[in-house]
Formats: structure tokens, C-alpha cells, sequence
């Protein structure tokens, strides 16, 4: 087996820098890509060469990361032999892994056939019930129309959950809980799947009440094989995306687990799977049940957490399978040779929740700490992107219980000191303590239930009271420093709109970019009525009006302006 030699990153932040290292680990050169308005993210500093993408009107937008014809013409101006997609943006499109075949370039990751199949989830779907794989009742075909959703709907009874049927990652999914809410749901949910897959189709299934999230890793090579790294519990989730991970999964029946893990490795065998994915399902512990949901056809962001309790590199197995080795060759042959989980490991998401600039940054270390990250001091995360930060991963300390990977994740929470940015660490602090969550038995609709996790709010003195008061000391410095060099200083605010007497403000909720504005001066609105549609995160939100009136005044925006919170 020849090794590939140069490989094009096709993607960005801290995904972007992990192939980067598993690729020189293996003694591969690679080369990154970057919008303009990305010149200064970390992920370019991290490869052998970098190379400017995007196209008039792409600079300042994820568009820059969708141009198939560029990407593959950068691969071949730079010599590279492979592209690897990481996960996002082109990770999971037939059309690009084939273009990369034409064009002689090693698309690392399954082949286009396997892309193609489980980028259609009800494709998936029927290939799973065809292996007597249990899947949750639903559609058969993609829907056309809010009104034919509606007739599947009330035909299996509400609650229901429109998903889009290309791509993943929580884009394109909406719960449905009475009719009168299809039609903006169902526009919604199309709207996002269309802006972040490029393909606006949807499914329709029936809504299982408090399941957990359990997905299978899966590693299979060009000579029909294939193994799991076991399986991850991606219960914690908000708005449909991943949080806070596990593996394996805590306190799952034995008998479930393993029925899971054989309907994975049945799955991908049929299809004839080659590299690394992640089938996904849901499951009621309350009556035993697995439901298969989903192929995701690449690499996850949480597949640190299998790597932590496998000592498996996913990413260099990646670069090894589309090199055409066996697993065998990897010392993975069988089941067997995998071995059994090294105690636990739990990941948790830093995500920025605003725009501003990192003054001060400082991650956690010590025994069993790992981080994954593209953050540093004096960067400001552009608004278009993902605005994930981080991933802390910890294992568990030679007692091999899950108890102690959550404790050593609070810990490692308490000392990463970012200053400068809203961020989740609050939020992420409150999950860690929350009894479900330590029971092992958090359910995904967790956030939804708890919503004082959500308004978690902590000083970093609350933290640092109990780390010897490293923190505070860290923010008494990095204010200094903003007060003598105005680095890492504010930018100053838009001015909102003037509240008069008799009159209520209608708030922005998060920082996004402007969908669609729904009203004008001197419009009527009834309480709850849609105001104005903004995205954040490829997910779309609705601002309604808080009470029945007459819209007096309204900002000047356009579609896709940027707005603060």
C-alpha cells in the first residue's frame, strides 16, 4: 500500500487543523483553504501551504467552501493527490467525491455510491427496514408541499418531526406538535436544508417522546470489512445539535447495546461501506426499543470521545482506508482485536454566542485533558460561520468510571478562560452538574425541559473561587490589558430603536443574519405573529411579536444584513 502524499483540506476551524495533524503525523504534506474574511482563522497557519478561495460575492460567505470547481482546481494547482472534506459543508455530496474521482484526486471518505445513498435518509430508511433494521414510522418518499406533510401527519398523529432528507447535523429539522404549525415549519425547515445541503426536501416521522441519542463509529476497508469503535451517547442537544458527548453510553442495557452495535455493522455491510461513519439511533429505555434514524457517510465532530477510550486516530485510519489498506494491515482485523472501551470520555462544545474579540484565552491542561480548538487571543470569530470555539475531552481517571470523566470535564471548564466573547461555558457547567446527566440518563430533550440550564449564567470568579482563584487572576490581567492597549476592546454597538411610551420593543434573540423581514410600518400584528426571520448557525429562527399592535417603526434591514442580539 502506497500512502498518499499531499492532501487538500476542504474545510475550515478546528476540523480543518485536526486532519492537518493527523496528516503530518503520517508524513503528508497538506493545503488549506480560506475565504478572505478567514485569513486570520487558526486553521491556516496549521498546513504546509494555504491558498485563498471564493469568488465575487463568496469572500464573506460559506459559498467560498460550496465552490466544487475551485476546490478541486486548488487540489490540482497544489499538487495534492487526496482531498479530505472533514465534516460539513461538502462532506456528505456525491457530485464532489465523483469529481474528485474524475479529476484523479482521492476523495477520503466513502465512495460516491454510499455518499449518495445515505445523503437520501429515506433511501437509508428503506435499505434499513429491507435488513429488518426497526426504523421510525414515516414518510416513503420526500415531501413536495406543507399540505401533503399534513395529510402523513394527521395520518400517524402529532407530535411528528419534519427532517430534511440530504445532510445532517441538526439543519432542517423541526418538531411538530399541532397542525396549525406545518406550514411554517415546513417552509423552515426547507429553507435551511436548501441553504445548507443545496437540497430543500423533507421527511416526515412520527416524534419519539424522551429518547436517547446513541450513535455507532464504524471503520470499514475496501475488502468488504468492517468493525465498530462502539458507540457514543449524543443525547444533549439543542435545537436538534449536539452539546455535550459520551462513550461509550452510560448505564445502556447490555442486550440493547449490543443489538445496536450488529444492526450498525449490518447496515454498513449491505451497503458496502468503506471508511469511517457514524450510524445513529434513537432509543426508548423505557420500552427497550432502537430506531435507525440515519448514516451520517464522515467523519463526526465527536469522534474525539471514541478515540479517548479506543486509542483508535479515526482521522489517520481515514488517510490509511483511502489508501486502500485493509483493517487488518491497521491491526484492526475483527471485532476482537478492537478490544473493550478504556473507561469513559465526555466532549463538550465551546461555542461563541455573540461577535466580539478574544482578549484573553487560555485553555485547560493536565492528565486526561485534551483540546480541540481555533481559538486564541486577539481572533474574532467571523458571524458567518459555525461559531464553534472548542472541544474539551476528557477521560476518566483510573477508577474507569463515568463519574469521574464528568467531574475531570467540570474541572477543565472551570480553568479554560476566554474573555472577551460570550460563550456556552456557563451552560455547559450546569449540564456537567444536572442529576439526569450524571445518572447517564439524559434524554434529548433535555434543554427543552430545563431551561435554567439555558439561562445558566456564572461569573468567572464563581469559578475560580474553586480553582484557587487562577481565573480571576487571569481576567484582573486581561483587563489590564484592554485598558492599556485597547486590544480585545468592544466594538461599539448599532444603535437600537427608540422605545416610546405605550409602545414594546420586539428583540432580536441571538446574533444572525437577516432571512426575510415579514412586516412594515403601520402593519397590524397579532401576538405571536412572525416579525422577522433570522439565521444563526445554518438554523433558522422565527422573532414574533410579543403582543397584538401596530408596528410603529422598524430597523432598515435586507436580506442577509447582520444583526446582534
Amino acid at each position: 500500500m502506497a500512502l498518499l502524499k499531499r492532501v487538500l483540506i476542504a474545510n475550515r476551524g478546528e476540523i480543518a487543523i485536526r486532519i492537518a495533524k493527523a496528516a503530518s503525523a503520517l508524513g503528508l504534506d497538506s493545503v488549506g483553504v480560506y475565504a478572505p474574511v478567514d485569513s486570520l482563522s487558526l486553521h491556516t497557519r496549521f498546513t504546509t501551504e494555504t491558498r485563498e478561495i471564493g469568488g465575487p460575492g463568496e469572500g464573506n460567505s460559506v459559498a467560498a467552501y460550496l465552490a466544487v470547481e475551485a476546490l478541486v482546481e486548488s487540489a490540482k494547482a497544489s499538487a495534492c493527490d487526496c482531498v479530505h472534506p472533514g465534516y460539513g459543508f461538502l462532506s456528505e455530496r456525491a457530485a464532489f467525491a465523483e469529481l474528485c474521482a474524475s479529476e484523479g484526486l482521492t476523495f477520503v471518505g466513502p465512495p460516491p455510491a454510499a455518499l449518495s445513498l445515505f445523503g437520501d435518509k429515506i433511501r437509508a430508511r428503506t435499505l434499513a427496514q429491507s435488513l429488518a433494521i426497526p426504523v421510525v414510522g414515516g414518510s416513503t418518499e420526500a415531501l413536495t408541499s406543507p399540505a401533503e406533510a399534513q395529510d402523513l401527519a394527521d395520518d400517524l398523529g402529532y407530535p411528528i418531526m419534519l427532517k430534511a432528507s440530504a445532510g445532517g447535523g441538526g439543519r432542517g429539522m423541526r418538531a411538530v406538535e399541532e397542525a396549525g404549525q406545518m406550514v411554517e415549519a415546513f417552509e423552515r425547515c426547507s429553507s435551511e436544508a436548501e441553504a445548507a445541503f443545496g437540497n430543500g426536501s423533507l421527511l416526515l416521522e412520527k416524534l419519539i417522546a424522551r429518547p436517547r441519542h446513541i450513535e455507532v463509529q464504524i471503520l470499514a476497508d475496501s475488502q468488504g470489512n468492517a468493525i465498530h469503535l462502539h458507540e457514543r451517547d449524543c443525547s444533549v442537544q439543542l435545537r436538534n445539535q449536539k452539546v455535550i458527548e459520551v462513550a461509550p453510553a452510560p448505564e445502556l442495557d447490555e442486550t440493547l447495546r449490543q443489538k445496536i452495535h450488529a444492526d450498525a455493522i449490518k447496515l454498513v455491510e449491505a451497503a458496502e461501506y468503506q471508511n469511517a461513519g457514524t450510524v445513529e439511533f434513537l432509543v426508548s429505555p423505557e420500552t427497550g426499543e432502537h430506531f435507525f434514524i440515519e448514516c451520517n457517510p464522515r467523519i463526526q465532530v465527536e469522534h474525539t470521545v471514541t478515540e479517548q477510550v479506543t486509542g483508535v486516530d479515526i482521522v489517520e485510519a481515514q488517510f490509511r482506508l483511502a489508501s486502500g489498506a485493509s483493517l487488518e494491515s491497521m491491526g484492526l482485523g475483527d471485532q476482537q482485536s478492537v478490544g473493550a472501551p478504556r473507561g469513559y470520555a465526555v466532549q463538550a462544545r465551546v461555542v461563541a454566542q455573540g461577535s466580539g474579540t478574544i482578549r484573553a484565552y487560555k485553555e485547560p491542561a493536565g492528565p486526561g485533558v485534551r483540546v480541540d480548538a481555533c481559538g486564541y487571543q486577539g481572533y474574532a470569530p467571523p458571524s458567518q460561520f459555525d461559531p464553534l470555539l472548542a472541544k474539551v475531552i476528557c477521560s476518566s481517571n483510573s477508577s474507569s468510571s463515568f463519574a469521574s470523566a464528568v467531574e475531570r470535564t467540570l474541572r477543565a471548564l472551570d480553568e479554560f478562560h476566554i474573555a472577551g466573547l460570550s460563550t456556552n461555558l456557563p451552560q455547559l457547567r450546569a449540564i456537567l452538574a444536572h442529576p439526569d446527566f450524571r445518572a447517564g440518563d439524559a434524554r434529548t430533550t433535555l434543554l427543552a425541559d430545563e431551561s435554567r440550564i439555558l439561562g445558566a449564567l456564572a461569573s468567572p470568579s464563581s469559578a475560580a473561587s474553586e480553582n484557587g482563584g487562577a481565573l480571576a487572576l487571569l481576567e484582573e490581567q486581561a483587563n489590564t490589558l484592554v485598558a492599556d492597549t485597547g486590544i480585545g476592546a468592544p466594538e461599539p454597538r448599532v444603535p437600537t430603536l427608540e422605545v416610546e411610551t405605550g409602545q414594546r420593543a420586539v428583540e432580536c434573540p441571538i446574533q444572525s443574519s437577516v432571512v426575510e423581514v415579514r412586516v412594515s410600518e403601520g402593519d397590524a400584528v397579532a401576538a405571536g405573529d412572525t416579525v422577522l426571520v433570522v439565521t444563526a448557525m445554518k438554523m433558522e429562527t422565527l422573532v414574533v411579536s410579543p403582543c397584538a399592535g401596530i408596528v410603529a417603526a422598524i430597523e432598515t434591514l435586507s436580506s442577509g444584513d447582520a444583526v446582534g442580539a
